[in-house]
């Protein structure tokens, strides 16, 4: 799980107090930044970060004149470090009085030359040494101290995002998993409900079609019948049309057989007498020129001639 910043935060804090080398490395006798604030306001500090962000800079509180000037005075009195000081705390008045009497100054003058040093070392070293020396370095001690706690808060708060994106790459990932499981289980269920709907409508068009395939053979048997009844009709009418037919065919073929046939009894009879007569012989003699001129002609011409003769020869 991602810790919140308040635990970084602590864990920050932690690693300053514990750790002074990496926070107080450069001036060790500096306390960090985040002993300024008390421990207990820090969750309470983060926790508010995020409303000031919905409000706009007109409604956030007015800072007061002073609060840049004050501000070192407060970093230096609750730091441990460097503190203010004056003359009179850094000289050894009385070594320094001493040594006055022993070179011939009285006491009072020598009183009188310390306060007049102190007061001269004050004015002139020590009130700059305070109001600039010691604000300066605290305040950039406490610069580099809350560089190196926003480097790291931002380092935490980096790793925290990006671990958070990570868990939420995964999340959504894993979502879209369970999204195509889903759609897969969805499409598995769809498919189911339309093959049986398919199935059922497949069998409702196959009963259908059985029943109609039935009403059809059965108009086509009664069709069959009618038909068969109407063909052996026409053809017991047509076989008895033809064997009438045949039967006065047959008929007059038999009387034109008769007709012939007697027609050919009385040509017999005829060509009989005919040959009963004498047959007449004709004589015909070849002359030499008549052969060689049968010898040169074809045998077309020949029978030409041949036929011309005996043309002639039943003409006579």
């Amino acid at each position: 799980m991602p810790l919140s910043i308040a635990e970084h935060l602590n864990r920050i804090h932690y690693k300053i107090e514990t750790k002074p080398s990496v926070a107080r490395s450069h001036c060790p006798q500096y306390p960090s930044m985040f002993s300024i604030f008390p421990r207990r306001f820090l969750p309470r500090l983060v926790h508010n970060y995020r409303p000031l962000c919905k409000y706009s800079v007109l409604q956030q509180p007015l800072l007061p004149d002073d609060f840049m000037n004050k501000l070192p005075e407060k970093l230096i009195s609750r730091g441990n470090g460097l503190k203010p000081t004056t003359a009179a705390n850094q000289l050894d008045t009385l070594y320094l009085h001493n040594k006055l009497v022993q070179n011939g100054f009285t006491s009072e003058q020598g009183n009188v030359i310390i306060d007049l040093l102190l007061d001269t070392l004050d004015q002139d070293f020590f009130r700059t040494y305070n109001d600039k020396f010691l604000r300066k370095m605290e305040l950039e001690n406490q610069s580099h101290l809350f560089n190196a706690a926003e480097t790291e808060l931002k380092y935490a708060v980096q790793n925290s995002r990006e671990q958070s994106l990570n868990e939420r790459t995964l999340e959504l990932m894993q979502l879209d998993r369970d999204l195509n499981s889903f759609n897969d289980q969805l499409n598995e269920l769809i498919i189911n409900l339309l093959t049986k709907d398919s199935k059922v409508e497949f069998n409702d068009r196959k009963i259908e079609n059985t029943l109609l395939h039935r009403d059809i053979n059965l108009r086509l048997k009664d069709c069959n019948n009618k038909i068969g009844t109407k063909i052996n009709g026409h053809i017991k009418s047509e076989i008895e049309n033809l064997r009438w037919q045949t039967t006065r065919s047959g008929l007059l073929a038999v009387l034109i057989l008769v007709f012939f046939i007697m027609s050919g009894v009385s040509i017999s009879k005829r060509i009989n007498t005919e040959n009963g007569k004498p047959v007449e012989v004709i004589l015909h003699t070849v002359d030499p020129e008549e052969s060689d001129l049968e010898s040169l002609l074809s045998d077309d011409e020949q029978g030409n001639v041949r036929s011309g003769k005996n043309n002639n020869a039943s003409s006579c």
